[in-house]
């Protein structure tokens, strides 16, 4: 299997392979719920639960951006796949 790297506006990602977008939205996700977890524990607040929250807001906003700017339609699998990774750890580490 070939995986390429390609960008779609200013931010790289995965392709050449089936669901390719969900996973550079898992990865996305995973990183945005990682440095929230950090800066929330870094203040003394739950950071699996915030960042699963800031993952959440950042796939929302990103489906709303798709749909008003490049005029694509709402993805739900595009949000669950954003928030997995941080739904995961909370899930796990609560």
């Amino acid at each position: 299997m070939t995986v390429k790297i390609i960008y779609q506006g200013k931010l790289p990602a995965l392709g050449s392979f089936k669901n390719a977008d969900k996973v550079t939205h898992a990865i996305y996700g995973g990183i945005i719920g990682g440095l929230a977890s950090i800066a929330a524990y870094k203040v003394g607040l739950h950071p699996y639960s915030i960042g699963f929250a800031s993952a959440a807001v950042f796939a929302m906003g990103k489906e709303i951006y798709d749909e008003k700017v490049r005029h694509k339609s709402w993805e739900l699998l595009d949000i669950l796949a954003t928030i997995s990774i941080p739904m995961l750890l909370m899930i796990l580490f609560k």
